[in-house]
């Protein structure tokens, strides 16, 4: 297996397989200060290749069409995988059988045996894969992060006894979200990684699906979910691709005060102490975040040496358990307990 930590102080050069669309992220955030370096790039659309030159200035026999050929020939020290989720295990597996670490995007598969699937090969191989769940490197997820576990903190909640987690998003074409669960699958693999972030491991969920009438969608692509967390922590969450309006509301309610992120603004109560009470509402200023490129700096940290991030397969496998459990909790009808998944 080709290791990356004998690249030096120069970047890791970036084999980049998916150049458009949510491929041209790394073509603009691979570079010395996140420690990569585009150095090819692989795509079956000519025009999309073409673009990608322009935009990294390499050259025409930096370009592949064929994978395969890519991974053996590009002198890549590392793969950048973003393709539809359909695509990412199997694309990722031969990556790693050249020896190669993957950055794949999100979501990491598209059902629970192929996530399991490439997770174990991961561990079996030896060969360090991680997912682009980014959403957790934002501000707003890294502020919540912090009212949640710093306690000395002016806008700490406290104890968080319930959370409510509704995005409604503005989504009318499923291009590639056709299959079944794709929105769960896809999308709501965000959210759960959030809530994976704030709160540890998922104890149990019970799921609902609908699709609006006028809708283009063949499968269900709006859910809704009680779930309940390992430490007790409840969770309300809606996620809709149907919407009229994109808004995105979460509000944390615990034993100290209220943290409510809406509207992109974040503000913080203390817990009123009488029945129908209130206390000012104040802004709370914004974590330090730096979306994608703190994602790399994680993902350049662990291939160098360094410890393994949240996002890696490993951890990644329960964001994918909890879209699991939603998928089979839409098909049965009934509450799923983590445990389950296990046997």
């Amino acid at each position: 297996m080709k290791s990356p930590t004998a690249a030096g102080d120069r970047p890791l050069r970036v084999l980049h397989v998916g150049v458009s669309n949510r491929g041209e992220w790394p073509l603009r955030t691979c570079n010395a200060a996140t420690g990569f370096q585009p150095w090819a790039l692989c795509d079956l659309s000519p025009e999309a290749l073409g673009r990608a030159r322009g935009l990294t200035g390499l050259p025409g026999e930096s370009c592949f069409t064929d994978l395969d050929r890519a991974l053996r020939e590009s002198g890549a020290d590392c793969v950048i995988i973003c393709t539809p989720t359909q695509f990412h295990v199997p694309m990722s597996l031969r990556a790693i059988e050249a020896g190669l670490p993957v950055l794949v995007e999100k979501g990491m598969a598209p059902d629970w045996a192929s996530a399991r699937k490439l997770v174990d090969a991961s561990l079996r191989s030896g060969v360090k894969v991680a997912v682009a769940q980014n959403y957790r490197y934002f501000s707003g997820p890294r502020t919540l992060h912090r009212a949640l576990k710093d306690t000395g903190w002016d806008y700490s909640t406290g104890p968080v006894h319930h959370l409510l987690y509704v995005q409604n998003r503005v989504r009318p074409e499923p291009k590639n979200l056709s299959y079944p669960f794709a929105s769960v699958w896809d999308m709501s693999c965000h959210h759960f990684d959030n809530l994976l972030y704030w709160f540890g491991p998922l104890a149990s969920m019970q799921a609902f699906s609908w699709r609006a009438p006028w809708s283009a969608y063949e499968h269900d692509n709006n859910t809704s979910a009680h779930l309940v967390f390992q430490n007790g922590t409840a969770i309300t969450y809606q996620h809709t691709h149907d919407a009229a309006r994109a808004t995105e509301e979460i509000q944390a309610h615990g034993e100290r005060g209220a943290f409510v992120l809406r509207d992109n603004a974040p503000t913080f109560n203390e817990r009123p102490r009488v029945n129908f009470g209130q206390t000012p509402v104040v802004p709370v200023p914004w974590e330090e975040a730096h979306g994608e490129a703190d994602l790399l700096r994680d993902f350049h940290a662990w291939l160098t040496g360094g410890p393994e991030p949240g996002i890696s397969v490993r951890h990644n496998l329960e964001t994918m358990a909890c879209c699991e459990m939603m998928v089979r909790s839409l098909g049965e009808g009934r509450c799923v307990r983590r445990e389950e998944l296990d046997a």
